[in-house]
């Protein structure tokens, strides 16, 4: 038992300093001056990231969804709950986006940042070449902490402020649940401190993409310096979101 606290407490540390980071990210951006075409850039851009889950599935259980709003024929339970979920969310941005422009939204309006793809293509290549253990991890890092979530949700300022916020208060609370509770399914597969140390590794080297992914979305409120900084782990740690 000892050895499995240790190796949970050494993946969550991996990945705190940068959920940190998407934090800081977020907070930089709102303590500066800020165009209505910023807000619509990251607004976007983390729809994409909502309805992307969706995107990715086979186009019958697309159009199952859009036709029942659920997904009955997915072969994951659990999985085909959060994706579901995660389309909840993208309509909440949506709508948000549509009340503010005047235009309704569709996924297909919606394009991935470099940075979201890269993260994306590095989560598959550990999926595609790994096992549960990798599955595990990958999966750990979903939602990054929920730091942007939480932060969003106690978000200050006048009418679309308070919109942002409300929607991230729902969102933050799903999201809890699909990333951090993670570390329990890498507790039933790594078995020794090498496998351990295999998933803190995986777990740093996407929180890592992550956050260039946050500043990107974010339209780079933090230096290249700031960001070595944050590596170099010169930043209070964010706690995970889940008792332990």
């Amino acid at each position: 038992m000892d050895e499995i606290r240790q190796g949970m407490t050494t993946v969550i540390s991996a990945a705190a300093p940068y959920w940190a980071g998407e934090a800081e990210v977020v907070r930089t951006y709102f303590s500066r001056p800020r165009t209505r075409a910023q807000d619509f850039f990251w607004l976007r851009a983390q729809a994409y990231k909502e309805i992307r889950p969706l995107l990715v599935l086979p186009k019958q259980m697309q159009e199952e969804f859009w036709r029942t709003g659920t997904i009955h024929s997915h072969p994951d339970k659990a999985e085909a709950q959060r994706v579901e979920q995660e389309v909840k969310h993208f309509q909440l941005l949506a709508g948000l986006l549509a009340e503010l422009s005047g235009t309704p939204v569709s996924p297909t309006d919606l394009e991935q940042l470099l940075e979201d793809r890269k993260l994306q293509e590095l989560r598959a290549a550990y999926r595609k070449r790994g096992g549960e253990l990798e599955w595990a991890a990958v999966a750990f890092t979903e939602g990054g902490g929920g730091a942007m979530f939480h932060v969003l949700s106690r978000l200050r300022g006048g009418e679309f402020e308070q919109k942002i916020a409300a929607i991230f208060q729902v969102i933050a609370e799903d999201e809890k649940f699909h990333g951090p509770m993670q570390i329990y399914a890498l507790a039933g597969q790594a078995r020794n401190a090498s496998e351990w140390e295999r998933a803190r590794a995986i777990v740093q080297d996407i929180s890592r993409q992550r956050l260039l992914m946050r500043n990107e979305m974010f339209g780079y409120p933090l230096p290249p310096a700031r960001i070595e900084e944050i590596e170099a782990g010169k930043i209070e740690p964010w706690p995970i979101p889940i008792s332990l």
